[in-house]
C-alpha cells in the first residue's frame, strides 16, 4: 500500500537533487568526482562530462574510458547502465533503464539493463529504452528511439529505430575529450 513519503525517501530525493545540482556546476573534474564519489558510478579515465547531465539513482552506472557525455543528457542507472569506451553521447540524449509495466493493474515499475557498446554515437535527443543494446560502433540518429538491439556498426533512425546504413569499422577509433572552458 502506498502512503506518504517516509523520511528516508525524502532524504534520498534530496541527495539526488544535490548530486544533480552539482552536475550543473562548471568543471569536468568536479563532475567526474561527483559521479565517482557521491553517485558511486564507475567512470573511466579521459571522460568528459558536460554540465547538466542528470542521474536518477546512486550506483548502477558504468562509463568506459574516453567517453564524452554532452549536456542535459539523462543517464538512468536504476536497472544498470553500461556505457563502453569512446562513446559519444550528444546533448539531450535519454538513456532509460526503468519504466512502468503497462499491463500491471497497479502500474508497477520494472527495470531492465541497457548496454551501449564501445565507439557508439548517440546523436541529439536520441532515446534508448530499457533492455536495449546498442552495438559496438553503432549510431543512433538524432531523435531516434531504440527499443531493442542495434547490431554493431549499424546506423539507425526513426521511431522505432530502424537500420538505414552501416558504419565503416575504422570510424571513431579515437575520440578526443570534449572539454569546453567553464563547462
Amino acid at each position: 500500500m502506498l502512503g506518504p513519503p517516509v523520511a528516508s525517501d525524502r532524504a534520498y530525493a534530496a541527495y539526488l537533487a544535490l548530486c544533480n545540482a552539482l552536475l550543473r556546476v562548471p568543471g569536468h573534474r568536479l563532475r567526474i568526482t561527483v559521479l565517482r564519489r557521491l553517485v558511486r558510478a564507475e567512470v573511466g579515465v579521459g571522460c568528459a562530462i558536460e554540465r547538466g547531465v542528470q542521474i536518477t539513482t546512486k550506483g548502477g552506472l558504468r562509463i568506459g574510458d574516453g567517453t564524452n557525455v554532452n549536456s542535459r543528457g539523462l543517464l538512468d542507472g536504476r536497472g544498470g547502465l553500461t556505457i563502453g569506451r569512446r562513446v559519444n553521447i550528444s546533448p539531450e540524449v535519454a538513456v532509460l533503464t526503468a519504466e512502468h509495466d503497462p499491463q500491471s493493474p497497479a502500474f508497477d515499475g520494472r527495470v531492465r539493463p541497457v548496454v551501449i557498446g564501445d565507439g557508439a554515437w548517440l546523436a541529439y535527443r536520441a532515446v534508448v529504452l530499457p533492455g536495449a543494446v546498442v552495438g559496438e560502433g553503432a549510431i543512433v540518429a538524432a531523435g531516434a528511439v531504440v527499443r531493442s538491439e542495434v547490431p554493431p556498426r549499424t546506423i539507425v533512425a526513426g521511431n522505432p529505430a530502424a537500420a538505414i546504413a552501416t558504419r565503416d569499422p575504422g570510424a571513431q577509433a579515437e575520440l578526443e575529450p570534449y572539454r569546453r572552458f567553464l563547462h
